[in-house]
């Protein structure tokens, strides 16, 4: 079961964190074409991939709950605080996915484009340097 738990969760690490990594490039290469070409290239990938990622950034949250219980409180304390501090920066990824997802929608929608666009991508990037803290604090508490 473990074992199990373990691939669900590396895999939706990858998938999470790839549909982020190429947001975050996609967003760079949006960043050099005219206004009225980036917003609605970015609008499209962003909701071509919207469904993958909540998908994603919810089995990765709970794989992670479940892997907490099968592998024991031994061995989450074994982690310290870097476990701890991992926790901390996976909230920071669902707080900032979430306002990200509810901007993404708005921007969609035309509420106020520019605004939430540009609110969308920063959460998007808050999101992703937090994964990826998440994951380096994840390598030191398990090494």
């Amino acid at each position: 079961m473990f074992e199990l738990l373990l691939v669900v969760h590396f895999l939706s690490l990858a998938s999470s964190l790839g549909i982020s990594i190429t947001l975050f490039v996609l967003g760079l290469y949006a960043s050099t074409l005219p206004p009225g070409e980036a917003a609605p290239l970015m609008g499209r990938v962003a909701g071509a991939v919207r469904h993958v990622s909540i998908v994603g950034i919810t089995l990765l949250v709970l794989s992670g709950m479940a892997l907490a219980l099968v592998a024991g409180h031994e061995t989450v304390q074994a982690g310290g605080w870097w476990f701890r501090a991992k926790l901390v920066a996976v909230a920071v990824v669902v707080i900032a996915f979430t306002l990200a997802q509810i901007n993404q929608v708005r921007a969609h929608r035309g509420d106020n484009l520019p605004v939430a666009a540009h609110r969308a991508m920063l959460y998007g990037r808050t999101a992703l340097s937090a994964a990826i803290a998440a994951t380096v604090l994840a390598v030191m508490a398990f090494e």
